[in-house]
């Protein structure tokens, strides 16, 4: 009993009227929440997603976190691109300016690409994957007939107002690659795999060829091979706008 007393004397105190948020600045920034993790759904997979949402602090002294929270929770359709508008939907109501981006691993076959989405209310969403494969030596299989091989990995940004086939768009990146990595395979699969890859030799420089001529209006590839013979890797990029790199 004396402890129940003690919180309710304790709540004397609290000042409900108090929001500090709400005071005057003369200086609007962009700010908002980070790693806040939750479970997003595209299609019938389920997967935890990792939010990003900034908003518009106007003429106030900082935005209301707890808005933000509360609409990332709030109704989920099923797809990642019209539940991430519908939260800034929510938002705008109280604190226009809102932006949201989404970072999930999403499986495809047997794998997983990181996959990377940035939305406003309205507009077209940015996306970016990345995606890994394999690749073996175009010069080493010149030279003596084998390619030296190593795993590689393959980025790519893009922007859509319409919503993506994400699985599609990553089997297609899949394509760039010498070969794509499996993880169950037995002896006879793991042979016929490095077969696949040695019939097919390309550089970093390559990959980023290829997957600009399988996605025209990309914004930015790039490719890294983790080399398996330097401790060094090999690293290739286009934009779009020379010179430009994506920040997500």
């Amino acid at each position: 009993m004396k402890r129940q007393e003690r919180a309710s004397d304790a709540l004397d105190f609290i000042d409900a009227t108090a929001d500090v948020q709400s005071e005057t600045s003369k200086v609007p920034i962009d700010a908002g929440i980070a790693n806040f993790r939750v479970l997003g759904t595209t299609g019938s997979l389920t997967f935890p997603v990792e939010l990003s949402i900034q908003t518009s602090t106007g003429l106030h002294r900082g935005v209301h976190m707890s808005r933000l929270v509360k609409a990332a929770n709030g109704r989920r359709p099923r797809g990642v691109e019209q539940w991430l508008r519908l939260v800034c939907s929510e938002i705008n109501e109280t604190q226009p300016g809102s932006s949201v981006t989404a970072s999930f691993d999403l499986p495809f076959d047997d794998q997983f690409a990181k996959v990377t989405m940035r939305a406003t209310q309205r507009g077209a969403v940015t996306y970016r994957y990345v995606v890994d494969g394999m690749t073996a030596c175009p010069c080493s299989k010149k030279m003596i007939g084998i390619g030296h091989m190593q795993r590689a990995q393959m980025t790519l940004v893009l922007k859509s107002e319409r919503a993506l086939d994400s699985v599609g768009v990553i089997r297609r990146i899949n394509e760039c690659f010498s070969a794509s990595p499996r993880e169950h395979m037995k002896r006879l699969e793991e042979a016929k795999k490095i077969l696949e890859a040695q019939a097919n030799p390309r550089f970093a420089e390559d990959l980023v060829r290829e997957c600009v001529s399988r996605f025209p209006n990309a914004l930015f590839v790039s490719g890294r091979c983790f080399e398996s013979i330097h401790a060094h890797d090999a690293i290739a990029t286009w934009s779009a706008r020379p010179g430009w790199m994506p920040i997500l």
